[in-house]
């Protein structure tokens, strides 16, 4: 069985944070490739080719940027954890409280 992993709550709760604006980043990246490339039928002055290119590199750069959310969320959450200094004093607090 795998023992509960506790968290310094500032450090957890600016590692979410960080990962919710920049996953917002990454969705919205997303969003925009979408919209270029099916902007061609709109407008005549934009071909169809080029518009599937430069959409598909916002969607590359969409999931290069997802990836790249979700490997720092690690790296921030690995930090995020206690030590075990951390986790020693944590407890003796608890055992100090009436």
């Amino acid at each position: 069985m795998r023992e509960k992993k506790h968290y310094h709550v500032t450090r957890k709760s600016r590692a979410d944070t960080a990962a919710v604006l920049r996953a917002a980043v990454a969705v919205y990246l997303l969003y925009l490739a979408w919209k270029i490339a099916t902007a061609s039928g709109a407008d005549a002055s934009f071909s169809q080719p080029v518009s599937l290119l430069i959409g598909g590199a916002f969607a590359a750069a969409a999931l290069a940027f997802g990836w790249y959310t979700w490997r720092r969320y690690r790296a921030d959450l690995k930090e995020a954890q206690l030590t075990p200094e951390e986790e020693e004093e944590l407890r003796r607090e608890r055992e100090m409280e009436p």
